[in-house]
Protein backbone atom coordinates (compact mmCIF):
# COMPACT_ATOMS: atom_id res chain seq x y z
CA UNK A 1 0.00 0.00 0.00
CA UNK A 2 0.80 3.64 -0.87
CA UNK A 3 0.86 6.40 1.44
CA UNK A 4 1.12 9.82 0.59
CA UNK A 5 2.21 11.01 3.89
CA UNK A 6 4.54 8.37 5.99
CA UNK A 7 4.61 10.62 8.91
CA UNK A 8 1.62 11.65 11.00
CA UNK A 9 0.74 15.48 9.95
CA UNK A 10 1.48 17.69 13.25
CA UNK A 11 -1.51 19.98 14.86
CA UNK A 12 0.58 22.99 13.77
CA UNK A 13 0.79 21.65 10.06
CA UNK A 14 -2.52 21.10 9.57
CA UNK A 15 -3.52 24.69 10.60
CA UNK A 16 -1.05 26.10 8.52
CA UNK A 17 -2.71 23.97 5.61
CA UNK A 18 -6.00 25.45 6.28
CA UNK A 19 -4.88 28.75 6.43
CA UNK A 20 -3.72 28.50 2.49
CA UNK A 21 -6.80 26.58 1.82
CA UNK A 22 -8.92 29.51 2.83
CA UNK A 23 -6.58 32.69 1.08
CA UNK A 24 -6.92 30.44 -1.81
CA UNK A 25 -10.63 30.32 -1.75
CA UNK A 26 -10.76 34.02 -1.24
CA UNK A 27 -8.32 35.54 -3.55
CA UNK A 28 -10.34 33.73 -6.50
CA UNK A 29 -13.19 34.80 -4.90
CA UNK A 30 -12.63 38.69 -5.03
CA UNK A 31 -10.99 37.98 -8.77
CA UNK A 32 -13.98 37.04 -9.68
CA UNK A 33 -15.90 39.76 -8.74
CA UNK A 34 -13.53 42.30 -9.52
CA UNK A 35 -13.96 40.66 -13.47
CA UNK A 36 -17.84 41.63 -13.04
CA UNK A 37 -17.24 44.86 -12.00
CA UNK A 38 -14.76 45.61 -15.07
CA UNK A 39 -15.97 48.76 -16.32
CA UNK A 40 -17.07 49.57 -19.69
CA UNK A 41 -14.39 50.43 -22.01
CA UNK A 42 -14.18 52.23 -25.38
CA UNK A 43 -15.52 49.91 -28.31
CA UNK A 44 -17.88 48.31 -25.23
CA UNK A 45 -21.58 48.31 -26.56
CA UNK A 46 -22.39 49.59 -22.91
CA UNK A 47 -24.07 52.74 -22.36
CA UNK A 48 -24.15 54.08 -18.93
CA UNK A 49 -27.41 55.01 -16.74
CA UNK A 50 -27.94 58.89 -15.82
CA UNK A 51 -29.50 59.46 -12.54
CA UNK A 52 -30.88 62.48 -10.54
CA UNK A 53 -29.07 64.00 -7.75
CA UNK A 54 -29.34 67.24 -5.69
CA UNK A 55 -26.22 69.69 -4.80
CA UNK A 56 -25.47 72.70 -2.83
CA UNK A 57 -24.82 75.45 -5.71
CA UNK A 58 -22.59 78.44 -4.92
CA UNK A 59 -25.50 80.53 -4.07
CA UNK A 60 -26.23 77.40 -1.22
CA UNK A 61 -29.73 76.21 -2.79
CA UNK A 62 -30.41 72.62 -3.73
CA UNK A 63 -29.85 72.50 -7.11
CA UNK A 64 -31.58 69.14 -8.44
CA UNK A 65 -29.07 67.76 -11.71
CA UNK A 66 -28.30 64.80 -13.59
CA UNK A 67 -25.37 62.84 -13.85
CA UNK A 68 -23.56 59.48 -14.61
CA UNK A 69 -23.75 56.05 -12.27
CA UNK A 70 -21.88 52.79 -12.67
CA UNK A 71 -18.65 54.86 -13.12
CA UNK A 72 -15.47 53.64 -11.21
CA UNK A 73 -15.51 55.31 -7.48
CA UNK A 74 -12.57 57.56 -7.77
CA UNK A 75 -11.02 56.71 -11.20
CA UNK A 76 -11.81 57.16 -14.93
CA UNK A 77 -14.06 55.97 -16.73
CA UNK A 78 -15.26 55.44 -20.78
CA UNK A 79 -17.55 53.68 -22.70
CA UNK A 80 -19.01 54.19 -26.47
CA UNK A 81 -22.35 52.50 -27.65
CA UNK A 82 -21.52 51.71 -31.10
CA UNK A 83 -25.43 51.04 -31.52
CA UNK A 84 -26.36 54.95 -30.53
CA UNK A 85 -27.95 56.58 -33.30
CA UNK A 86 -25.59 59.25 -34.69
CA UNK A 87 -28.76 61.29 -35.96
CA UNK A 88 -32.59 61.32 -34.80
CA UNK A 89 -35.14 62.75 -37.17
CA UNK A 90 -38.22 61.99 -34.52
CA UNK A 91 -39.55 65.77 -33.20
CA UNK A 92 -41.79 64.55 -30.50
CA UNK A 93 -39.51 64.53 -27.39
CA UNK A 94 -41.51 62.51 -23.66
CA UNK A 95 -37.93 63.42 -21.98
CA UNK A 96 -35.19 66.24 -21.93
CA UNK A 97 -32.82 66.73 -19.25
CA UNK A 98 -29.13 68.53 -19.84
CA UNK A 99 -26.79 70.01 -17.20
CA UNK A 100 -23.83 72.11 -18.07
CA UNK A 101 -21.25 73.52 -15.64
CA UNK A 102 -18.10 75.40 -16.11
CA UNK A 103 -15.82 77.66 -14.10
CA UNK A 104 -13.72 79.35 -16.92
CA UNK A 105 -13.65 80.35 -20.60
CA UNK A 106 -17.25 81.00 -22.44
CA UNK A 107 -19.39 79.41 -20.29
CA UNK A 108 -18.84 80.15 -16.41
CA UNK A 109 -21.73 79.14 -14.26
CA UNK A 110 -24.46 76.63 -14.86
CA UNK A 111 -27.58 75.60 -16.45
CA UNK A 112 -29.70 73.30 -16.12
CA UNK A 113 -32.79 72.23 -18.67
CA UNK A 114 -35.58 69.87 -18.32
CA UNK A 115 -38.49 69.41 -20.55
CA UNK A 116 -40.95 67.11 -20.34
CA UNK A 117 -45.08 66.09 -20.63
CA UNK A 118 -47.22 67.57 -18.22
CA UNK A 119 -48.69 64.97 -16.01
CA UNK A 120 -51.92 66.56 -13.34
CA UNK A 121 -51.66 63.44 -11.58
CA UNK A 122 -47.35 63.73 -10.90
CA UNK A 123 -46.99 65.71 -7.67
CA UNK A 124 -43.50 66.92 -8.38
CA UNK A 125 -44.65 68.45 -11.58
CA UNK A 126 -48.29 70.03 -9.79
CA UNK A 127 -45.88 71.38 -7.00
CA UNK A 128 -43.86 73.37 -9.57
CA UNK A 129 -46.91 74.03 -11.37
CA UNK A 130 -48.42 76.10 -8.21
CA UNK A 131 -51.23 78.20 -8.90
CA UNK A 132 -51.23 77.61 -12.45
CA UNK A 133 -51.78 74.23 -13.24
CA UNK A 134 -54.39 75.17 -15.42
CA UNK A 135 -51.53 76.86 -18.01
CA UNK A 136 -49.56 74.22 -17.79
CA UNK A 137 -52.68 71.65 -18.74
CA UNK A 138 -53.67 73.63 -21.48
CA UNK A 139 -50.31 73.86 -22.88
CA UNK A 140 -49.39 70.02 -22.30
CA UNK A 141 -45.61 70.41 -21.33
CA UNK A 142 -42.94 72.01 -18.40
CA UNK A 143 -40.34 73.01 -19.15
CA UNK A 144 -37.49 73.69 -16.35
CA UNK A 145 -34.64 76.33 -16.52
CA UNK A 146 -32.21 77.03 -13.59
CA UNK A 147 -29.51 78.94 -14.47
CA UNK A 148 -26.38 80.59 -12.42
CA UNK A 149 -24.15 83.13 -14.38
CA UNK A 150 -21.21 83.91 -12.02
CA UNK A 151 -18.36 84.89 -15.08
CA UNK A 152 -18.64 88.39 -12.37
CA UNK A 153 -19.38 87.08 -8.42
CA UNK A 154 -19.99 90.38 -7.10
CA UNK A 155 -22.94 90.58 -9.91
CA UNK A 156 -24.14 86.35 -10.18
CA UNK A 157 -26.99 86.49 -12.36
CA UNK A 158 -29.76 83.45 -11.19
CA UNK A 159 -33.33 82.29 -12.59
CA UNK A 160 -35.02 79.49 -11.63
CA UNK A 161 -38.45 78.65 -13.30
CA UNK A 162 -41.25 76.44 -14.79
CA UNK A 163 -42.80 77.51 -17.93
CA UNK A 164 -45.78 76.06 -19.78
CA UNK A 165 -44.86 75.28 -23.27
CA UNK A 166 -47.10 73.89 -26.14
CA UNK A 167 -45.77 71.55 -28.85
CA UNK A 168 -44.97 73.27 -31.47
CA UNK A 169 -42.24 74.70 -28.94
CA UNK A 170 -40.99 70.95 -28.09
CA UNK A 171 -41.11 70.04 -32.25
CA UNK A 172 -38.41 73.46 -32.89
CA UNK A 173 -36.83 72.34 -29.06
CA UNK A 174 -36.28 68.98 -30.82
CA UNK A 175 -35.09 70.28 -34.34
CA UNK A 176 -32.55 72.63 -32.62
CA UNK A 177 -30.85 69.44 -30.79
CA UNK A 178 -30.62 68.21 -33.94
CA UNK A 179 -29.13 70.82 -35.55
CA UNK A 180 -26.69 71.93 -32.58
CA UNK A 181 -24.91 68.15 -33.42
CA UNK A 182 -24.98 66.99 -30.64
CA UNK A 183 -26.34 63.92 -31.55
CA UNK A 184 -23.25 62.84 -32.66
CA UNK A 185 -21.99 62.62 -29.25
CA UNK A 186 -24.92 59.31 -28.43
CA UNK A 187 -23.90 56.85 -26.14
CA UNK A 188 -20.35 58.33 -25.87
CA UNK A 189 -18.75 59.53 -22.12
CA UNK A 190 -15.58 60.21 -20.73
CA UNK A 191 -16.06 60.51 -16.87
CA UNK A 192 -13.57 60.89 -14.00
CA UNK A 193 -15.22 60.64 -10.24
CA UNK A 194 -14.14 63.33 -7.75
CA UNK A 195 -13.12 66.23 -9.98
CA UNK A 196 -14.47 69.25 -9.27
CA UNK A 197 -17.60 70.08 -10.64
CA UNK A 198 -16.45 74.05 -12.07
CA UNK A 199 -13.57 71.82 -14.47
CA UNK A 200 -16.93 70.99 -16.48
CA UNK A 201 -19.08 68.81 -16.48
CA UNK A 202 -21.89 68.06 -19.23
CA UNK A 203 -24.65 65.72 -18.92
CA UNK A 204 -27.29 65.19 -21.72
CA UNK A 205 -30.50 62.46 -21.95
CA UNK A 206 -33.77 62.91 -24.17
CA UNK A 207 -35.91 60.25 -24.79
CA UNK A 208 -38.38 60.30 -27.30
CA UNK A 209 -41.71 58.90 -28.74
CA UNK A 210 -39.81 57.05 -31.42
CA UNK A 211 -38.19 54.93 -28.55
CA UNK A 212 -34.74 56.68 -29.40
CA UNK A 213 -32.46 57.65 -27.11
CA UNK A 214 -30.23 60.29 -26.60
CA UNK A 215 -27.32 60.08 -23.90
CA UNK A 216 -23.94 61.37 -23.71
CA UNK A 217 -21.68 62.24 -20.27
CA UNK A 218 -18.51 64.63 -20.18
CA UNK A 219 -16.48 65.96 -17.70
CA UNK A 220 -12.94 67.57 -16.66
CA UNK A 221 -14.65 69.75 -19.90
CA UNK A 222 -17.30 70.59 -21.84
CA UNK A 223 -17.64 69.72 -25.61
CA UNK A 224 -17.92 72.47 -28.34
CA UNK A 225 -21.09 70.73 -28.94
CA UNK A 226 -22.41 70.37 -25.56
CA UNK A 227 -21.91 74.75 -25.73
CA UNK A 228 -23.87 74.58 -29.74
CA UNK A 229 -26.49 72.62 -27.91
CA UNK A 230 -26.89 75.55 -25.51
CA UNK A 231 -26.54 78.71 -27.88
CA UNK A 232 -29.17 76.44 -30.41
CA UNK A 233 -31.63 76.36 -27.40
CA UNK A 234 -30.92 79.61 -26.25
CA UNK A 235 -33.49 81.35 -28.45
CA UNK A 236 -36.59 79.06 -27.71
CA UNK A 237 -35.44 79.27 -23.92
CA UNK A 238 -35.58 83.64 -24.31
CA UNK A 239 -39.05 83.26 -26.07
CA UNK A 240 -40.36 81.25 -23.08
CA UNK A 241 -39.51 83.46 -20.73
CA UNK A 242 -40.66 86.64 -22.37
CA UNK A 243 -44.05 85.06 -22.97
CA UNK A 244 -44.57 85.31 -19.06
CA UNK A 245 -42.21 88.27 -18.18
CA UNK A 246 -39.72 86.32 -16.94
CA UNK A 247 -36.37 87.52 -16.59
CA UNK A 248 -33.96 85.83 -19.05
CA UNK A 249 -31.07 88.16 -18.96
CA UNK A 250 -28.78 85.27 -16.87
CA UNK A 251 -29.31 83.31 -20.25
CA UNK A 252 -27.00 86.09 -21.80
CA UNK A 253 -24.67 86.47 -19.64
CA UNK A 254 -23.98 82.64 -18.76
CA UNK A 255 -22.37 82.68 -22.36
CA UNK A 256 -20.10 84.79 -23.08
CA UNK A 257 -18.49 83.92 -26.15
CA UNK A 258 -21.90 84.72 -28.22
CA UNK A 259 -23.30 88.47 -28.52
CA UNK A 260 -26.32 89.81 -27.17
CA UNK A 261 -29.12 89.20 -30.09
CA UNK A 262 -29.48 92.68 -31.28
CA UNK A 263 -33.39 93.03 -31.55
CA UNK A 264 -33.52 92.05 -27.39
CA UNK A 265 -31.85 95.38 -27.24
CA UNK A 266 -34.83 98.24 -26.08
CA UNK A 267 -33.08 101.36 -25.17
CA UNK A 268 -28.91 102.37 -24.53
CA UNK A 269 -28.12 105.21 -22.77
CA UNK A 270 -24.62 106.92 -21.80
CA UNK A 271 -23.55 110.09 -19.70
CA UNK A 272 -20.86 111.63 -18.09
CA UNK A 273 -20.76 114.80 -16.24
CA UNK A 274 -17.33 116.98 -16.31
CA UNK A 275 -15.84 120.32 -15.25
CA UNK A 276 -14.88 120.43 -19.06
CA UNK A 277 -17.53 121.36 -21.54
CA UNK A 278 -15.99 119.13 -24.14
CA UNK A 279 -15.87 115.84 -21.77
CA UNK A 280 -19.95 116.18 -20.71
CA UNK A 281 -22.10 114.15 -23.04
CA UNK A 282 -25.34 112.87 -22.76
CA UNK A 283 -26.72 110.12 -25.26
CA UNK A 284 -29.38 107.57 -25.69
CA UNK A 285 -30.93 105.27 -28.16
CA UNK A 286 -34.69 103.78 -27.94
CA UNK A 287 -36.33 101.88 -30.29
CA UNK A 288 -40.34 102.38 -30.11
CA UNK A 289 -42.37 100.45 -32.53
CA UNK A 290 -39.04 99.20 -34.01
CA UNK A 291 -37.65 102.40 -34.85
CA UNK A 292 -34.68 104.06 -33.12
CA UNK A 293 -35.42 107.48 -31.25
CA UNK A 294 -31.85 109.53 -30.86
CA UNK A 295 -31.36 111.69 -28.11
CA UNK A 296 -27.69 113.45 -27.17
CA UNK A 297 -25.83 116.40 -26.70
CA UNK A 298 -21.93 116.75 -26.71
CA UNK A 299 -19.69 119.56 -27.58
CA UNK A 300 -15.73 119.48 -29.26
CA UNK A 301 -13.55 122.12 -29.93
CA UNK A 302 -15.86 122.77 -33.25
CA UNK A 303 -18.85 123.34 -31.52
CA UNK A 304 -21.82 122.14 -29.08
CA UNK A 305 -24.45 119.15 -31.15
CA UNK A 306 -27.88 118.44 -29.85
CA UNK A 307 -30.68 116.52 -30.96
CA UNK A 308 -33.77 115.35 -28.78
CA UNK A 309 -35.51 112.56 -29.78
CA UNK A 310 -34.99 112.09 -33.10
CA UNK A 311 -36.40 108.83 -35.65
CA UNK A 312 -32.91 107.95 -36.98
CA UNK A 313 -32.68 105.85 -39.92
CA UNK A 314 -32.84 101.79 -39.75
CA UNK A 315 -28.79 101.37 -41.03
CA UNK A 316 -28.26 104.09 -37.89
CA UNK A 317 -30.13 102.73 -35.18
CA UNK A 318 -28.91 99.00 -36.61
CA UNK A 319 -25.03 100.52 -36.40
CA UNK A 320 -25.59 101.61 -32.80
CA UNK A 321 -26.89 98.63 -31.42
CA UNK A 322 -24.49 96.24 -33.15
CA UNK A 323 -21.97 98.31 -31.86
CA UNK A 324 -22.89 97.71 -28.38
CA UNK A 325 -23.86 94.09 -28.72
CA UNK A 326 -20.38 93.32 -30.43
CA UNK A 327 -18.37 94.35 -27.33
CA UNK A 328 -20.22 91.20 -25.18
CA UNK A 329 -21.09 92.59 -21.96
CA UNK A 330 -22.23 91.06 -18.83
CA UNK A 331 -25.37 92.61 -17.91
CA UNK A 332 -25.19 93.59 -14.03
CA UNK A 333 -28.21 94.59 -11.39
CA UNK A 334 -27.63 97.80 -10.11
CA UNK A 335 -27.43 97.01 -6.50
CA UNK A 336 -28.34 99.26 -3.78
CA UNK A 337 -25.46 102.09 -2.04
CA UNK A 338 -23.12 100.49 -5.48
CA UNK A 339 -20.07 101.57 -4.71
CA UNK A 340 -18.72 103.05 -7.95
CA UNK A 341 -15.55 103.30 -6.61
CA UNK A 342 -15.45 99.61 -8.36
CA UNK A 343 -15.33 101.17 -12.08
CA UNK A 344 -11.96 100.72 -13.10
CA UNK A 345 -12.11 96.74 -12.45
CA UNK A 346 -14.52 96.99 -15.46
CA UNK A 347 -12.30 98.20 -18.52
CA UNK A 348 -14.10 99.34 -21.28
CA UNK A 349 -16.87 101.23 -19.46
CA UNK A 350 -16.41 105.12 -18.46
CA UNK A 351 -17.59 105.25 -14.84
CA UNK A 352 -17.45 108.00 -12.52
CA UNK A 353 -18.10 108.39 -9.05
CA UNK A 354 -20.63 110.45 -9.22
CA UNK A 355 -21.08 111.95 -12.78
CA UNK A 356 -21.19 108.76 -14.86
CA UNK A 357 -23.74 106.20 -15.65
CA UNK A 358 -24.12 103.25 -18.43
CA UNK A 359 -27.28 101.49 -18.61
CA UNK A 360 -28.85 99.11 -21.02
CA UNK A 361 -32.32 98.05 -21.00
CA UNK A 362 -34.56 94.82 -22.64
CA UNK A 363 -37.73 94.15 -24.25
CA UNK A 364 -39.84 91.96 -21.86
CA UNK A 365 -37.66 92.68 -18.95
CA UNK A 366 -38.69 96.02 -16.91
CA UNK A 367 -35.30 96.78 -15.26
CA UNK A 368 -32.18 98.30 -17.12
CA UNK A 369 -28.65 97.07 -16.47
CA UNK A 370 -25.02 98.29 -16.43
CA UNK A 371 -23.04 96.60 -19.13
CA UNK A 372 -19.52 96.03 -17.42
CA UNK A 373 -16.57 93.79 -18.63
CA UNK A 374 -16.98 93.95 -22.43
CA UNK A 375 -15.20 92.03 -24.55
CA UNK A 376 -14.29 93.29 -27.67
CA UNK A 377 -12.13 93.34 -30.74
CA UNK A 378 -10.15 95.40 -32.90
CA UNK A 379 -12.96 95.61 -35.74
CA UNK A 380 -15.61 96.72 -33.32
CA UNK A 381 -16.76 100.32 -33.79
CA UNK A 382 -16.89 102.12 -30.42
CA UNK A 383 -20.07 103.29 -29.14
CA UNK A 384 -19.29 106.89 -27.47
CA UNK A 385 -17.72 107.63 -31.17
CA UNK A 386 -20.54 106.21 -32.95
CA UNK A 387 -22.98 108.38 -30.54
CA UNK A 388 -21.21 111.29 -31.56
CA UNK A 389 -21.00 110.96 -35.08
CA UNK A 390 -24.97 110.43 -35.38
CA UNK A 391 -25.98 113.68 -32.79
CA UNK A 392 -24.09 115.85 -35.40
CA UNK A 393 -25.82 114.06 -37.97
CA UNK A 394 -29.20 114.67 -36.69
CA UNK A 395 -28.57 118.18 -35.10
CA UNK A 396 -30.83 120.29 -35.32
Amino acid sequence: MITFLEKPVTPGTMILLIVLIIALVLGVTALQVSCKKKPPQDGDDSQMTITTTTDQDITQKTRKTIRPTDVIEGGHTTWNDPDAPKDITSTDILTFDMSMTNGSGDIQGYVDISLCVFDENDKYLLEKAAANVQSFKESGYILFIDVVADRIPEYMSEIAVALPVDKDFTVRFAEAIRQSGVIEMNGQGDWTSGIPVDAGEFVLAVKYASGDYLSTSINSTIPEKGIALYRALRPLLIDACMAVKENYIPLLNLDGGTMTPEELVKSISMSQSHMLKTETYNFSLMIDAGRGKLTGNYSDEKGEYHCSFVEIENADCERLIRSFVRTRYYYASEKENDDSSKADKYPGVIYDETTSSFSVSFHGVRKSFLPIHGIADNTNEDLYAVFCELVKKYDG
